[in-house]
This record gives C-alpha cells, sequence and structure tokens, in this order.
C-alpha cells in the first residue's frame, strides 16, 4: 500500500524535506501543506535583495526550486492550513475541511514575526516575515522618505541598511543598551553602530516605552517623552514558533515543538523541523530553537531521514551570517556569558575575526568580510580542544594550521 507522507509548511524546512524523501527513494505521496501560494523559498534575501533589487517587483531569487520541480518529483503542494492531528489515527484535518491520512508527518510551521500588544498592525505598520510581506515594503520603500525601525536585531538592521541603499531617512529604536547584545560580544556590537551611524542611521538605543499612531499618510513613534513622525514603521522584534498545530494535537510544546535528537515529538510518527523545533543541543542537557537558516536546512534534511528510520543524531554547529551594506557577518557557535577570553585577529578597517574561549577551547567566533576562515573556525569549535590563545592571536599562525595540527 502506497504511504503518504506529510509534510504541514511550505517553507524551505519543508520543501527540503520533501526534497530529501524523493533523493531517499521515497515513492510513495509527498504532499506539501502550506498557507502561501508560492513554492518553498529561502527567507535571507526578503530582507535584502528583494528590498534593494532595481527593475520591476517581481524579482526574487530564493525559490528552492522553480515549480517544475516539484511537478516532476510529484510532489504536491497544497494551499491550505493544518489545524489538527488525530495522532492515533494518523490523520491531518485542514482548514478547507478536508481530512487527510499519513504514515508519517513532519511540521515544519517555522515562526511568525512577533508583534507588541500596544502597537497595532496596519497599512503602515509592517513586519517581514513573508515574500508577500517583502514586496509590500518594496514598494512602501519606492514611495517613501523616512522609516522607522522598531528592534535592533538581524532583521531590523537589514531592513535599516537597505532602506538607507533606497535612499530612505531610517530611524532605528532599540530598547537595549546595545545593538544585538545576545548575538555578539560589546566589543563588535559598538563597531556594528558606528557603522550604521557612518551610512547614516539614526540609531536610539534604550529606547521606550514605543508606542505608535497612525494614520492615513503616515505614523508617529514616540520613545518615552520623544515623538517623530514618518512614512511607515517596520516591527523586527523577533519571531515566535509557530507550534499552534501541535498544541492542538496534544504535542508537548515548550518555546517550540518539543523533538529529540532524532526530530521526533512526543506523538508517534510525527516529526518536527526548523525554526518551530526546540532539540537538545550541548553536552549538559540543554535545549535550543535555532532560528537560522541552516538549521531551516539541516533539521529538515535529517528529519526526512528520520523518517525513513535513520537514526543518526541531529547535533548542529550554529552558523549565522547577515550582510549589512559592504559587510559580511559570519558567527559560529554561540555567543554566551560563558565565555571567559577574547582573542582578536586582523583589525582591519573593514576585516575581524573575534573567538572566544571558554577553558581554552573555543566556543564562539565572528568573522568580519572573512568568510574564507569560517570553514577552519566550525572544525576548531566541533573539535572543542584546548588552544593557547597567542597561537589564535598570531597573525603568522594560519587556523587552519591549528585546524591540521588538532586533528
Amino acid at each position: 500500500m502506497e504511504q503518504t507522507y506529510l509534510i504541514i509548511g511550505g517553507g524551505q524546512a519543508g520543501g527540503r524535506a520533501a526534497e530529501t524523501l524523493r533523493q531517499q527513494g521515497v515513492t510513495g505521496r509527498v504532499v506539501i501543506v502550506g498557507d502561501e501560494s508560492c513554492p518553498p523559498y529561502e527567507r535571507p534575501p526578503l530582507s535584502k535583495e528583494v528590498l534593494t533589487a532595481p527593475g520591476d517587483d517581481t524579482c526574487f531569487n530564493g525559490w528552492l526550486h522553480e515549480a517544475v520541480f516539484y511537478e516532476q518529483a510529484a510532489i504536491e503542494q497544497r494551499e491550505d492550513r493544518v489545524t489538527r492531528l488525530d495522532t492515533a489515527r494518523q490523520i491531518a484535518y485542514l482548514a478547507s475541511g478536508e481530512a487527510l491520512r499519513y504514515d508519517k508527518c513532519l511540521i515544519a510551521t517555522g515562526g511568525r514575526a512577533r508583534t507588541l500588544s500596544d502597537i497595532a498592525p496596519g497599512e503602515r505598520v509592517l513586519s517581514l516575515r513573508t515574500l508577500a510581506d517583502a514586496m509590500r515594503l518594496r514598494k512602501l520603500l519606492k514611495r517613501s522618505r523616512t522609516v522607522a525601525v522598531i528592534g535592533g536585531g538581524f532583521l531590523g538592521l537589514e531592513f535599516a541598511a537597505s532602506a538607507r541603499a533606497r535612499g530612505l531617512d531610517v530611524t532605528v529604536l532599540e530598547a537595549a543598551p546595545r545593538l544585538l547584545g545576545k548575538a555578539m560580544p560589546a566589543a563588535f556590537s559598538q563597531r556594528l553602530e558606528a557603522k550604521h551611524r557612518a551610512n547614516g542611521v539614526n540609531l536610539a538605543l534604550n529606547a521606550g516605552p514605543i508606542s505608535v499612531e497612525q494614520n492615513e499618510t503616515g505614523v508617529t513613534v514616540s520613545a518615552g517623552v520623544d515623538a517623530a513622525t514618518f512614512d511607515f514603521c517596520v516591527l523586527a522584534v523577533g519571531q515566535v514558533p509557530n507550534d499552534d498545530v501541535a498544541r492542538a494535537s496534544g504535542i508537548e510544546v515548550n518555546n517550540g515543538i518539543v523533538v529529540d535528537e532524532c526530530c521526533r515529538t512526543s506523538a508517534p510518527n510525527v516529526f518536527a523541523a526548523g525554526d518551530c523545533a526546540n532539540f537538545p543541543f550541548g553536552k549538559n542537557g540543554g535545549r535550543i530553537r535555532l532560528e537560522s537558516w541552516q538549521n531551516a536546512q539541516d533539521q529538515a534534511i535529517a528529519a526526512a531521514r528520520s523518517m525513513l528510520g535513520d537514526t543518526s543524531m541531529y547535533r548542529p554547529t550554529p552558523w549565522f551570517w547577515t550582510d549589512q551594506y559592504d559587510w559580511n557577518v559570519q558567527m559560529i557557535g554561540l555567543h554566551d556569558e560563558t565565555v571567559d577570553q577574547w582573542v582578536t585577529r586582523d583589525t582591519a578597517a573593514d576585516k575581524q575575526v573575534l573567538i572566544g574561549l571558554r577553558d581554552r577551547v573555543i566556543v564562539y567566533a565572528l568573522a568580519l568580510n572573512q568568510g574564507g576562515e569560517i570553514r577552519a573556525l566550525r572544525r576548531l569549535v566541533e573539535q572543542s580542544i584546548p588552544i593557547h590563545p597567542d597561537q589564535l592571536s598570531d597573525m603568522r599562525v594560519k587556523l587552519r594550521q591549528l585546524e591540521r595540527s588538532a586533528t
């Protein structure tokens, strides 16, 4: 009897999982149910190329594959929404009223833009999460002169850089005392702040409480006693996991859908991957939910293989990147308070490597316009062996040499 593999969510993770199932030889039905009317795509271009590319409003190069790929691979795509699963009978109930039986199910529903309770979304107060969001913002950028960005994280800063490239006056309001405080060390955060100021962005740190009033012609944004008027406002205050279908189905959730190292949920034959999945991480019994291109890709592949019986454990080395102006910043590992020593390599105006150590073991690294160093840094993080800080700071010693000497 033909088996049905149901994938809930038509984003990057869902698309990669479907592709992997076919690559692994699955001959049964592969069905993607998602609430967008387009094929699966990657999200990084939404805050960059989609907003800044010249030409008409049809520009987008983030598709995993063109639509014909899914036809040729016999991957069904449904524009619908799964409301709940009957995990005992293995039936998915769709918003359209259809009931779809499955043999294996993957929840890859990603996340949705976080909102603020006292700031109502509207035509001039928008978030950026989907391709449709990006296209709306692209049109606003083309006809506006000023914009306020609430949130100084990766998304907010990438949008700010794109808006400056379009010639808009940009103000970023961040409640914390510095940009990206949880993602990078203070020294580089300050350097990034200076980069944005040098490119004409108005930065308001320690901003708050923030309120927004909108009308037909613009928005008034207040931060404490200060208020200013803008053509529109972008909320970039993070995201929350789309775990509603798991909650409605009695599947364990805790800051996302709880899975084991093989991407299995608390329900039989139900798996989860991507931004919505909370999985075991580290050596001390911790858990994490990663929001990144890498995790959406790699965990989806791991989950698809797990659906087919592979018991390999998903143990990623986190990798993030951001492009802002002429800077490419890549990070390996997680920045946290356990770093007890920092080592700096190359402090040129547009290049730098920062390495975070704990007991002389590399746990985090940041590379500015040094993409060629990332592969060696990743392997050094994965090897988790002590390295003398003097070796790391000595520019005569190549990181690749340290990698080879450690093997």
